[in-house]
Order: structure tokens, then sequence, then C-alpha cells
């Protein structure tokens, strides 16, 4: 029985090592985003956690974390990752770099740091040269891509040349949480083809383009605890994106209007469609509470929301009938 005892020992032990696999560790040393990529690239196939110490980290090159079951930790806002001037690249790179990916990665997760894009000192908002199907990848503060079960939690980016965090190219049961996003030249957060994931604790303010836009595939997800101030165009856009759900979410000063939903282009079938606001304040936008601008975008449902102060008023709508109220209140 001895040699049996001693298999389901090694076996069981196994198991554990697979079930936790950031036992492995790594402190980064030095303070560049080089340092960081190589500390990553010491740890074994099987994965493990990398913590960045409190200290200012300068960004020539990206992070690509196009590993399985990494943490990349930082020890909160001590921890600062700043892009180099005129480096013009994204901070990290969440899943493969190539276009398009080529693998699904897994169980990626960054934590507890912050990112100053230093966006008036790049010049160009796409890593390599002008954005084209050559130079694809956005120099974002954090993009994901064809991702499943990733984390970004407590995690501030400010000042991005192109968006503050952008989802991209099939990702799936993301999980962001405690989000802070802030001047960046275009969108807080923006989502491509994300679905089955989950948005909370998110501060999104002055941003030169949405607070938060979803288009392409973006559907069954779900945020809560949301506050969007000051975006230079509209708080919320939406298009070819159904049925997520929103609650407790305030929408305040947007330039243009509250929330924007649309379909792409002449496309019908493509519309910002079954999707439920619950708990929603929007106030002193500069034109409409919320627009709906075709008539396809149908079901979208809010329930007990308050429109205050909007300049164009609470509702604007491509047909009538569009927007399903429930315990709305205009004023």
């Amino acid at each position: 029985m001895k040699p049996l005892v001693s298999v389901v020992r090694a076996l069981f032990c196994f198991a554990a090592i697979l079930s936790a696999p950031h036992s492995f560790a790594v402190i980064v040393k030095g303070n560049t985003c080089d340092a960081i990529q190589k500390s990553i690239d010491k740890l074994p196939a099987i994965g493990g956690e990398v913590t960045i110490p409190a200290g200012k980290y300068t960004c020539s090159t990206p992070i690509i974390l196009d590993r399985d079951n990494i943490i990349v930790r930082g020890e909160g806002a001590g921890t600062l990752l700043r892009v180099a001037d005129g480096a013009n690249i994204p901070v990290f790179v969440m899943g493969q770099a190539s276009h398009p990916p080529k693998i699904t990665r897994r169980y990626i997760q960054v934590k507890n740091l912050h990112i100053d894009g230093n966006r008036r000192n790049q010049t160009s908002e796409c890593m390599g040269g002008p954005c084209s199907e050559q130079f694809p990848l956005r120099n974002n503060g954090i993009t994901i891509r064809r991702c499943e079960d990733c984390v970004v939690d407590n995690v501030t980016v400010y000042g991005a040349i192109s968006g503050g965090l952008v989802t991209e190219l099939k990702c799936d049961r993301l999980m962001v949480r405690d989000y802070t996003s802030y001047d960046n030249e275009f969108d807080g957060i923006a989502f491509y083809e994300t679905e089955n994931s989950t948005f909370s604790g998110i501060n999104l303010y002055n941003n030169k383009g949405a607070g938060i836009s979803a288009d392409i595939r973006f559907n069954n997800n779900k945020f809560s605890d949301v506050t969007i101030t000051n975006s230079q165009t509209v708080g919320i856009f939406m298009r070819d994106s159904a049925n997520n759900s929103f609650t407790n979410v305030h929408i305040r000063n947007s330039k243009e209007h509250g929330i924007f939903l649309a379909q792409v282009d002449k496309e019908i079938h493509t519309p910002a469609a079954g999707n439920t606001f619950n708990s929603l304040v929007i106030s002193d936008s500069g034109g409409y509470g919320i627009l709906i601008s075709d008539a396809s975008c149908i079901n979208n449902l809010f329930v007990a929301s308050q429109y205050i102060d909007n300049k164009k008023g609470c509702y604007g709508e491509a047909a009538s009938n569009l927007i399903e109220g429930v315990g709305a209140i205009c004023r």
C-alpha cells in the first residue's frame, strides 16, 4: 500500500500547485517597464505573480502579458508607470499583441497601480505609425485582447493618447473593479467584442471622448456603481450592444448627451437594444439626458431614473415609444 499512498500524495501535491500557480513570485528590480517585462518573463510556464514596488517606472516599451495564470501587482498609488516622452506605446497589453491574436489568454490580472500615459508628449495614437491594418495597436493605458477570466482591479489610468482601458477581439468573463480613468484623449473605457463581464466601482471624468463607449457585439455585461463626469462628448455611447445592465449610474455635465444609443451607420441589425438602466441619474448635459437616434434601438428599459437640468430636455427619440420608463422623473 505504501507505493500507492506515495502516488496519491504526489498527485495531490501536483493538483495543489496547479490550483495555486501564483505561489511563484518575483519582485521587480529596476525602474523601467522593460524591467517589469523581464520579471514577468522569469515566471515559470505554470504562471505566478510579479510585484512592482512603490516607485516611478518609465515605459519606453509596452508590457505584454502574453501568458496564462499571472498576476502583476503594484503597491497602490505609490506604484506609477509613466510612458516616456515620444514612446507612443500602450502600457499594458493583456493578451497577444499580434493582429489578430491567435490564442485566447486566460487568468491574467493587473492590480493596485497607477498609469500615466503622458499624452501631451506623444505624437501618435497607434504604436508604430498611423492607425491602420499595419499598425492596429492603439496606445491605451490598458488593452485587453482575446482574454477570458481576466481582471483589472484598483487601477487608475490617466493621460493616455488613446483610451484609458479598451477591451477587444472576443473577450469573455472579464472583471474590472475599482477603476478610475481621466484626461485621456478618447474614452475612459471602450468595449469591443466583449461579453459576460462585470464592471463595478467605475469612476470616469474629464475624458476628451466618452466616459464609456460600447461597440461591436458588446452583450450580456453588467455594470454597477458608475460615476461619469465632464465627458467632452457623451457620458455613455452604445451601438451593436444588447442585454447589458447598468445599476446605480450617475452621469453629470456631459458636453453633449448623457446617454446616446445608436446603430452602426445604416445597419439596422446592429442597434443598442434590450439594455436595462436602473437607479440612473443624468444631470447638466449639454444635449439630451438620453438620445436614441435610430428606430432599431428598441426594448431599452430605464427604471427609477432622474433627469435633471439637461439643456435639450430629458429624452430625444428617433421614433415614438423607444424609451421604456418606470418611475422616471424629468425636472
